[in-house]
């Protein structure tokens, strides 16, 4: 599946290069820095040195259902971070906590019958900026070691590659328990942030992969959002 990786000292943004230039797909761009690192929504990803920043590209002909995708990548990138002693979680839709921090983000956009899958895994680093230091952390923070970027970045695509061609093949139902069984804030009361904010219980998700809420108007279903834990006043 990944069969071309180039590794930058410096971009401006590995999805952004993917996206505009005619790279094939199953090619890796990998970046030690980068000057615009973009999260979801267009929200600035910190690209600190320490951290592993990542863009991939995939044929939209082979996943007809896109926003699956960020759900099936999180989970690869938690069972691997689990595999070396972090205990990880996954939190709709496309993010991946350790210890109640966001310790990797996934972006995943459309462009010209691609899909580009972009990664941010923070790695080395040791403190964040006071904006966002309260809300993120490192493998180096939860562990106490430093980690070789090189092997977490082929063993993240080895996993990654082993979840994408079983996805490709049986579909999201093959990981939709398993998302189930780490998906962050499951049984507890959260705030979905959208245009109209939604207040319920986490139950799980539903077989697309949409958020199911419990409100005080039954079962909801969640398509786009973001999920806090409900402030207790």
């Amino acid at each position: 599946m990944f069969e071309f990786l180039v590794w930058l000292r410096e971009t401006d943004s590995t999805q952004k290069m993917l996206k505009e230039g005619n790279f094939p797909c199953g090619t890796v761009l990998v970046a030690d820095r980068q000057k615009e690192g973009k999260g979801r929504k267009g929200r600035r990803w910190e690209s600190q040195e320490g951290g592993l920043y990542f863009s991939f590209v995939l044929c939209e002909e082979d996943f007809s259902r896109p926003f699956q995708i960020p759900l099936v990548v999180g989970l690869a990138i938690s069972d691997f971070l689990d595999s070396l002693g972090l205990r990880t979680m996954v939190k709709w839709p496309n993010d991946v906590y350790s210890k109640g921090r966001k310790i990797a983000g996934i972006l995943v956009e459309k462009t010209r019958g691609r899909i580009i899958v972009g990664i941010g895994i923070n790695v080395n680093q040791a403190s964040f900026p006071p904006d966002i230091e309260d809300r993120a952390t490192s493998m180096y923070i939860v562990s106490g070691r430093r980690w070789d970027r090189k092997e977490v970045l082929l063993g993240v695509l080895g996993k990654l590659q082993d979840y994408l061609e079983g996805y490709k093949r049986e579909g999201f139902r093959k990981f939709k328990d398993r998302i189930e069984d780490k998906l962050l804030f499951k049984g507890e009361e959260v705030i979905i942030l959208s245009e109209e904010p939604v207040v319920g219980l986490l139950e799980g998700i539903d077989e697309e992969g949409f958020l199911i809420l419990r409100t005080s108007k039954g079962l909801e279903k969640i398509t786009a959002g973001d999920v806090s834990l409900r402030p207790h006043l």
